[in-house]
């Protein structure tokens, strides 16, 4: 009875946002797997979102497009210029965000070789989507993920290279900053596992002048002092801040009037 209960809210949010015959669409193309996929075909999107049903991407597609885990107030959607979204997965969050934010170049980082493939099919049809196969870090240097065994949405990395000689590279902020020419990153969306510690907790002073909203999912049970680094870096600056789903959404003070949309 409570998964029927759940199925009805998900069919409700969808008929919701994309009205009714995409949310019907939609909510059925979640329940069809064709391969071992499933396959959102709908005018919605640019081209077919590809779902595998062995890994969290249906989970993480209902996050973002269900419950709109994103859907926070903008009151200049058509100026936001740059968004990064590190950890990129499969795409969902780069597709919602440039549905959003039409205008913003979305830089898309994703270190696993698999997730980035389909990253780039999912996005295959957005101009606007940068994809890049690297992990957002706070130096230079090569990395590995510590957790090969585990699911996609949960690789974790740690400096170091396999035995294969294989390495992920890792990317700074300051670096995308100087290799885009950003005058500043309008959006700064990390879903890290872990390593946002080591990002707030070194070499930020730079970049977080220069952003105006973090979005951030922390994950203490996976790297202790997670969250101390964070807020301790953020207690430092003028920040408004909500909890959205599993989200923490910063915004620059006196930036984003208004509240978030529930």
């Amino acid at each position: 009875m409570r998964t029927f209960a759940l199925q009805i809210i998900k069919l409700i949010s969808l008929i919701r946002y994309y009205k009714f015959t995409n949310g019907i669409k939609i909510f059925f193309d979640l329940l069809i797997k064709r391969k071992n996929k499933y396959v959102i075909k709908n005018s919605v999107f640019k081209n077919p979102i590809y779902l595998r049903n062995n890994e969290s991407d249906p989970l993480i597609f209902e996050q973002i497009y269900s419950e709109q885990q994103y859907n926070f107030f903008h009151p200049f959607p058509e100026k936001v210029e740059w968004i990064i979204d590190a950890g990129a997965n499969i795409g969902l969050a780069a597709i919602y965000f440039s549905q959003k934010f039409p205008n913003a170049k979305i830089i898309s980082i994703e270190p696993n070789k698999d997730n980035f493939d389909f990253l780039k099919r999912n996005t295959l049809n957005y101009p606007n989507v940068i994809c890049l196969q690297a992990a957002l870090w706070y130096r230079e240097e090569h990395l590995d993920i510590s957790n090969k065994a585990d699911k996609s949405a949960s690789f974790r990395v740690q400096p170091g290279e396999d035995l294969s000689g294989n390495y992920i590279k890792a990317l700074t902020i300051e670096q995308l900053i100087h290799e885009y020419k950003m005058n500043k990153i309008s959006i700064l969306k990390i879903d890290i596992e872990g390593a946002e510690k080591e990002v707030f907790e070194f070499n930020n002073k730079g970049w977080i002048t220069n952003t105006d909203c973090i979005i951030v999912e922390l994950h203490d049970w996976l790297k202790k002092g997670t969250s101390q680094a964070f807020f301790k870096t953020m207690s430092e600056y003028n920040w408004r801040t909500y909890v959205k789903g599993e989200n923490i959404i910063c915004f620059k003070g006196g930036f984003f009037p208004g509240d978030i949309n529930h």
